[in-house]
């Protein structure tokens, strides 16, 4: 089975308060986020982290190193796209270098990391990307970046843990939303999707 998500933001305790997340502090969040991966995604499946997995501010800002250590502790497989974080960890801390930073989440144990993918599943082709910015007209968008926006956009869906309340996507749940929204939303006269 495949599973996507974003915007994890491990370690970070300013995302709990920006992104009103119900937990103390960071620690408390990424125990529980783990947990609940593990609980969901089993050991042969994917999870796919539509940007974000890490955080990351600035130059003295490397908590990144301590989030690293997090991937081992996922059963599933994690397949990460680069989010806005990520770029900025490649940039202070990879000079500037992406495959470097590629090579080094492959041996934390990502099975792959790029800037974005197509995938078909359902008959349907979705391309992940981070930023909804980025997204590409052509296919059903997965996306990230603006944490609890609401689920669907006229240009794809935010896959945000924030937006499906710390709870991964499944190819299934993708395709009954889709279905949902092709029956229900497309047809309904009071509803004006942004």
């Amino acid at each position: 089975m495949r599973y996507f998500t974003a915007d994890l933001h491990f370690c970070d305790d300013y995302t709990i308060i920006y992104s009103r997340r119900p937990f103390k502090n960071a620690k408390q969040y990424d125990k529980f986020m783990i947990k609940r991966l593990n609980k969901t995604a089993k050991k042969d499946d994917i999870i796919y982290v539509c940007g974000d997995f890490f955080d990351c501010d600035g130059k003295e800002y490397d908590l990144y190193l301590k989030a690293a250590s997090y991937v081992k502790k996922i059963k599933a497989k994690l397949f990460l796209i680069i989010g806005n974080n990520e770029e900025r960890i490649i940039k202070y801390f990879f000079d500037n270098n992406y495959e470097k930073f590629r090579s080094y989440c492959l041996e934390l144990g990502f099975i792959d990391v790029q800037k974005s993918i197509i995938l078909n599943f359902g008959a349907r082709t979705f391309y992940l990307v981070h930023e909804p910015l980025a997204t590409n007209s052509k296919y059903i968008n997965l996306f990230g970046h603006i944490h609890s926006g609401g689920s669907y956009r006229s240009y794809g869906i935010n896959v945000c843990v924030d937006a499906n309340y710390f709870r991964l996507w499944s190819e299934s749940d993708i395709l009954d939303y889709l279905d949902w929204k092709t029956k229900w939303m497309d047809h309904d006269a009071n509803i004006n999707i942004i």
